[in-house]
Protein backbone atom coordinates (compact mmCIF):
# COMPACT_ATOMS: atom_id res chain seq x y z
CA UNK A 1 0.00 0.00 0.00
CA UNK A 2 3.00 2.35 0.90
CA UNK A 3 4.92 1.70 -2.46
CA UNK A 4 1.12 2.25 -4.34
CA UNK A 5 1.15 5.92 -1.97
CA UNK A 6 4.77 6.46 -2.96
CA UNK A 7 4.31 5.73 -6.49
CA UNK A 8 1.10 8.09 -7.09
CA UNK A 9 3.06 11.06 -5.13
CA UNK A 10 5.82 9.97 -7.78
CA UNK A 11 3.72 10.74 -10.84
CA UNK A 12 1.95 14.00 -9.46
CA UNK A 13 5.62 15.28 -9.13
CA UNK A 14 6.85 14.45 -12.42
CA UNK A 15 3.69 15.72 -13.61
CA UNK A 16 4.02 19.04 -12.23
CA UNK A 17 7.60 19.15 -13.36
CA UNK A 18 6.67 18.69 -16.62
CA UNK A 19 4.09 21.65 -16.40
CA UNK A 20 1.42 19.04 -17.81
CA UNK A 21 -2.33 20.09 -15.90
CA UNK A 22 -3.86 17.96 -13.96
CA UNK A 23 -8.34 17.70 -14.02
CA UNK A 24 -9.40 19.66 -11.76
CA UNK A 25 -12.59 18.15 -9.42
CA UNK A 26 -15.49 20.07 -9.71
CA UNK A 27 -18.33 18.19 -8.39
CA UNK A 28 -22.28 19.58 -8.71
CA UNK A 29 -22.39 21.84 -12.34
CA UNK A 30 -25.23 24.17 -13.48
CA UNK A 31 -26.02 23.33 -17.11
CA UNK A 32 -27.29 26.44 -19.12
CA UNK A 33 -27.49 27.29 -22.85
CA UNK A 34 -26.54 30.87 -24.64
CA UNK A 35 -26.04 31.36 -28.11
CA UNK A 36 -27.16 28.13 -29.30
CA UNK A 37 -24.45 26.70 -26.74
CA UNK A 38 -24.43 24.44 -23.59
CA UNK A 39 -21.93 25.62 -20.85
CA UNK A 40 -21.50 24.68 -17.10
CA UNK A 41 -21.21 26.38 -13.68
CA UNK A 42 -20.33 25.15 -10.72
CA UNK A 43 -23.56 24.81 -8.35
CA UNK A 44 -22.14 26.27 -5.34
CA UNK A 45 -21.10 29.10 -7.10
CA UNK A 46 -24.64 30.01 -7.53
CA UNK A 47 -27.11 32.22 -5.80
CA UNK A 48 -30.41 32.17 -7.54
CA UNK A 49 -31.98 31.48 -10.81
CA UNK A 50 -34.67 34.41 -11.77
CA UNK A 51 -36.54 34.51 -15.05
CA UNK A 52 -37.39 37.16 -17.22
CA UNK A 53 -37.88 38.82 -20.24
CA UNK A 54 -35.57 40.77 -23.03
CA UNK A 55 -36.34 44.47 -20.97
CA UNK A 56 -36.06 43.03 -17.47
CA UNK A 57 -32.67 40.95 -17.85
CA UNK A 58 -30.77 43.74 -19.73
CA UNK A 59 -31.19 46.25 -17.35
CA UNK A 60 -29.51 46.43 -13.86
CA UNK A 61 -31.54 44.86 -11.20
CA UNK A 62 -31.70 45.83 -7.57
CA UNK A 63 -27.81 45.53 -7.14
CA UNK A 64 -27.28 42.47 -9.56
CA UNK A 65 -25.47 43.38 -12.63
CA UNK A 66 -26.70 41.37 -15.77
CA UNK A 67 -24.17 40.39 -18.22
CA UNK A 68 -25.33 38.96 -22.03
CA UNK A 69 -23.24 36.13 -21.50
CA UNK A 70 -23.60 35.08 -25.20
CA UNK A 71 -22.50 38.02 -26.67
CA UNK A 72 -19.66 38.35 -24.66
CA UNK A 73 -18.14 35.25 -25.55
CA UNK A 74 -18.48 36.13 -28.98
CA UNK A 75 -21.51 34.10 -30.10
CA UNK A 76 -24.02 36.93 -30.87
CA UNK A 77 -26.60 38.57 -28.99
CA UNK A 78 -28.59 36.05 -27.28
CA UNK A 79 -32.11 35.17 -26.65
CA UNK A 80 -32.17 36.13 -22.46
CA UNK A 81 -34.75 34.39 -20.70
CA UNK A 82 -33.29 33.85 -17.44
CA UNK A 83 -30.43 34.98 -15.09
CA UNK A 84 -28.07 32.78 -13.16
CA UNK A 85 -26.97 34.94 -10.14
CA UNK A 86 -23.85 33.93 -9.09
CA UNK A 87 -22.56 34.49 -5.44
CA UNK A 88 -22.84 36.67 -3.57
CA UNK A 89 -25.22 38.09 -5.74
CA UNK A 90 -23.30 41.17 -7.84
CA UNK A 91 -23.48 39.47 -11.00
CA UNK A 92 -25.72 37.35 -13.41
CA UNK A 93 -25.20 35.57 -16.62
CA UNK A 94 -28.09 36.44 -19.13
CA UNK A 95 -28.71 33.26 -20.45
CA UNK A 96 -31.25 31.11 -22.90
CA UNK A 97 -32.07 28.97 -20.50
CA UNK A 98 -30.97 26.28 -17.27
CA UNK A 99 -31.37 23.04 -18.22
CA UNK A 100 -30.23 21.12 -15.38
CA UNK A 101 -28.16 19.62 -12.76
CA UNK A 102 -25.54 17.30 -13.24
CA UNK A 103 -22.71 15.85 -11.24
CA UNK A 104 -19.58 15.66 -13.26
CA UNK A 105 -16.27 14.90 -10.93
CA UNK A 106 -13.67 16.17 -13.39
CA UNK A 107 -12.80 18.92 -15.93
CA UNK A 108 -10.17 18.64 -18.09
CA UNK A 109 -7.86 21.09 -18.51
CA UNK A 110 -8.36 23.62 -21.38
CA UNK A 111 -5.79 22.29 -24.30
CA UNK A 112 -2.74 24.51 -25.44
CA UNK A 113 -5.29 25.65 -28.83
CA UNK A 114 -6.88 28.33 -25.89
CA UNK A 115 -4.78 31.26 -25.80
CA UNK A 116 -7.26 33.96 -25.99
CA UNK A 117 -9.40 35.36 -23.86
CA UNK A 118 -11.24 32.32 -23.63
CA UNK A 119 -8.25 31.43 -20.61
CA UNK A 120 -9.94 33.65 -18.87
CA UNK A 121 -13.86 33.00 -19.43
CA UNK A 122 -13.33 28.79 -18.78
CA UNK A 123 -11.92 27.06 -15.79
CA UNK A 124 -11.75 23.61 -18.27
CA UNK A 125 -13.85 21.35 -20.51
CA UNK A 126 -16.55 18.62 -19.18
CA UNK A 127 -17.55 15.49 -21.15
CA UNK A 128 -21.05 14.96 -20.93
CA UNK A 129 -23.29 13.16 -23.75
CA UNK A 130 -20.56 12.91 -25.93
CA UNK A 131 -20.47 16.64 -25.80
CA UNK A 132 -17.46 18.98 -25.03
CA UNK A 133 -19.27 21.56 -22.76
CA UNK A 134 -16.86 24.75 -21.19
CA UNK A 135 -17.02 24.96 -17.62
CA UNK A 136 -16.98 28.86 -16.64
CA UNK A 137 -14.57 30.83 -14.36
CA UNK A 138 -17.29 32.64 -12.11
CA UNK A 139 -14.22 35.10 -11.26
CA UNK A 140 -13.78 36.36 -14.04
CA UNK A 141 -17.23 37.21 -14.83
CA UNK A 142 -17.84 38.56 -10.91
CA UNK A 143 -14.59 41.07 -12.02
CA UNK A 144 -16.09 42.17 -15.43
CA UNK A 145 -19.62 42.78 -14.11
CA UNK A 146 -17.54 45.38 -11.26
CA UNK A 147 -16.18 47.20 -14.43
CA UNK A 148 -19.45 47.42 -15.93
CA UNK A 149 -21.34 44.79 -18.15
CA UNK A 150 -18.94 44.71 -20.64
CA UNK A 151 -15.94 42.09 -19.89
Amino acid sequence: MLDRLNEKERRAASAARSGAQQPATVGPVILFTAGGRRFAVEAVQVQEIREGDQGTITRKLKGVVPIDFALQVGLGEGILERLVVLKPGECALAVTGVERMADLPKAVPLPELFRGAERQWYRGLLLLDDEVVPLIRTNYWRKAALVGSRP
